[in-house]
């Protein structure tokens, strides 16, 4: 670690730095539950009270956002000379260092991070947090997929007399965020943030690149980039999502509905209305341990469709379920999922079969109780005793 390093942030040992940005400073930390991300605020950021006061604001709506799509929020410190924040480690590379050393992505490979990171969103958008610095450095890359990280601190930092520049960076912001301080900035700005950030993971090229910050803020606000070069069905929705007013772009639901293919804003009524054949579960048999592999592979062939098709995989925070089938193919409670945390105890719906994780760290097939055949007789002379005297009172 370099000369002049903290050796501990609170109580958080310090392993190493991470990275430096325009919010702060961000460090790789210890804690007695394992690896944490520890981002300390820049003083300038941090001399405000009003800017203190709303970084704990925002820093406690930020807390609730679902961790299956997001690095979670574990702590944070608002009353140091340099407040901090910590989260949830999450190793691999960011989007921004991939593309740069391997090149773009395409095919299904660029639509699965466009629908992960716009679950993200919608996840951030539905507590109410405004991310306003999201781009490929604030997207991870982890071990079990996408990440979207640093959100709930730009806002916070909006808020110093310190700061006269716009918070975020250049290239990604939408125009509302350049145009002055007096503009609104609300959820259409993450979305054109996002489409920029798609549209750099496509061509390997910032939308709005130039020499200066003064040449970029001009394209931001009057130049459009060219997304020929992006294949369908991303190019007309990263376009619609680059417009410069606001009013005019998709909602972050409309986006995630052109994403997973249905417009509708009620996602069950698109679900396909077919017969399931008998399920046929992947690597699952009647119960398969998650602690001892990776993940578990859930198919449930369909006729005439495709199958429903999820997986559940075992991650530093506990079980991670993900739906392959566009949202469409599992559900919890009635209502289809794209991701979810799974805790001991909760069950899941996928096609016919129902599962539930076990306290053991197990998937196993919950088999629905049948009625006694007993039951079914009595059921049987009640229905004809009733019968009975319905026909009695109508004939007298």
């Amino acid at each position: 670690m370099d000369t002049g390093e903290p050796r501990h942030i609170g109580p958080y040992e310090v392993l190493g730095r991470l990275g430096v940005g325009g919010q702060g400073t961000v460090y790789l930390g210890q804690s007695e539950a394992g690896r944490v991300a520890i981002k300390v605020i820049h003083a300038q950021g941090a001399a405000d009270p009003r800017a203190r006061r709303r970084f704990a604001d925002e820093v406690s709506i930020a807390s609730r956002v679902p961790r299956a799509y997001t690095a979670m929020i574990i702590d944070a410190a608002i009353d140091r000379d340099q407040p901090y924040i910590v989260s949830e480690y999450v190793e691999g590379p960011s989007l921004q260092k991939l593309v740069d050393n391997h090149g773009p992505l395409s095919g299904p490979a660029l639509e699965r991070l466009a629908t992960y990171t716009a679950t993200a969103l919608a996840a951030i958008h539905g507590v109410g947090v405004v991310h306003r610095d999201l781009k490929p450095a604030n997207v991870i890359i982890g071990p079990d997929g996408p990440r979207v990280v640093d959100f709930g601190v730009a806002r916070a930092l909006e808020a110093t007399a310190v700061i006269t520049t716009p918070v975020g960076t250049p290239g990604y912001l939408a125009p509302e965020q350049v145009v002055g301080a007096d503009a609104e900035v609300g959820f259409p700005a993450d979305v054109h943030a996002w489409a920029a950030t798609m549209y750099f993971a496509a061509t390997g090229r910032m939308p709005f690149a130039g020499s200066n910050v003064a040449v970029i803020i001009n394209r931001v606000l009057n130049e459009t980039p060219d997304v020929a070069v992006i294949s369908e069905p991303l190019r007309s929705l990263i376009a619609d999502c680059l417009a410069k007013d606001p009013a005019r772009r998709p909602t972050t639901m409309e986006l995630l509905g052109r994403l997973v293919g249905h417009q509708s804003e009620n996602v069950q009524a698109t679900v396909p209305r077919t017969r399931i054949l008998s399920a046929v579960v992947g690597t699952l048999k009647e119960t398969t341990t998650l602690g001892s592999g990776p993940a578990a592979d859930i198919v449930i062939h369909g006729e005439g469709i495709a199958p429903a098709h999820a997986t559940v995989r075992k991650v530093s925070a506990g079980y991670r379920l993900h739906d392959h089938s566009s949202g469409l193919g599992t559900f919890i409670d009635g209502s289809p999922v794209l991701y979810a945390t799974l805790r001991p105890g909760d069950r899941f719906t996928i096609g016919t079969a129902v599962l539930r994780l076990t306290e053991a760290g197990a998937l196993e097939r919950v088999r629905l109780g049948r009625m006694p055949a007993a039951r079914w007789w009595l059921l049987l002379l009640l229905a004809a005793a009733v019968a009975l005297l319905v026909y009695v009172a109508v004939t007298g």
